[in-house]
């Protein structure tokens, strides 16, 4: 099962968007934005697709132009964008996957605050936000077979008082997606957007979200 994790986590970096990018790790992002509750035969998940995503995972991508990028963006802009998955493995190695519409009841997104927003209805998101993930899910069958077949977006809106999209994935924060009687929560902003910390010690790379050296304990 920990292989299957795996591949599909290669799956997402390598086939489908081509090399790495920048100072972010491209494979460590995915994996801060992917996330997996097993119980027995059951599995249970969730990807979270921030607008950040598009920029760090196609911008090296000589075939896709930067305006392609910044119309996905915007799209996707007001948007809580989510894929979720639960399925149960079967003795004969096929998969039994919970339905788009039995999954949608499930789903719901709690914020920091405690509000929980439920996922928009199609006639509530824009249509070229709609069509663009609807040609996702060719991509997802074609690379992971029965797996991609069983995998179902939804769109959230959480907005400030300005009205703009209050999840964001550079800004302190946290945020909980629950479907499946699981809770997937992300704690923002993301470890891998952060600069990293050096020890003053001896100048090793820290993540940027840690206070302390864990070698020698000093501030970072």
């Amino acid at each position: 099962m920990k292989k299957l994790m795996l591949l599909i986590t290669f799956l997402f970096t390598v086939v489908s968007f081509g090399q790495d990018v920048s100072n972010v790790n491209l494979i460590d992002y995915v994996r801060e934005i992917q996330i997996w509750e097993k119980e027995g035969t059951k599995m249970s998940f969730t990807f979270w697709i921030p607008k950040s995503y598009w920029k760090i995972a196609l911008r090296d991508n000589p075939q896709i132009p930067v305006e392609t990028i910044q119309k996905i963006t915007s799209t996707f802009e007001e948007y809580v964008f989510v894929c979720g998955l639960d399925l149960k493995m079967n003795l004969d190695g096929t998969m039994s996957f919970t339905e788009e519409a039995n999954l949608r009841n499930s789903i719901s997104l709690e914020d920091s605050n405690g509000t929980t927003y439920v996922p928009l209805s199609n006639d509530q998101v824009s249509i070229d936000a709609l069509e663009m993930a609807e040609s996702l899910k060719p991509m997802f069958k074609q690379m992971l077979g029965q797996m991609g077949a069983g995998m179902h977006f939804y769109f959230f809106k959480i907005t400030d008082a300005d009205s703009n999209n209050s999840i964001d994935a550079y800004k302190e924060g946290n945020f909980t997606i629950k479907h499946s009687n699981k809770q997937f929560k992300y704690v923002l902003p993301l470890t891998t957007l952060m600069p990293s910390k050096k020890c003053s010690v001896d100048n090793a790379t820290m993540k940027g979200n840690w206070k302390y050296c864990p070698m020698h304990g000093t501030s970072l």
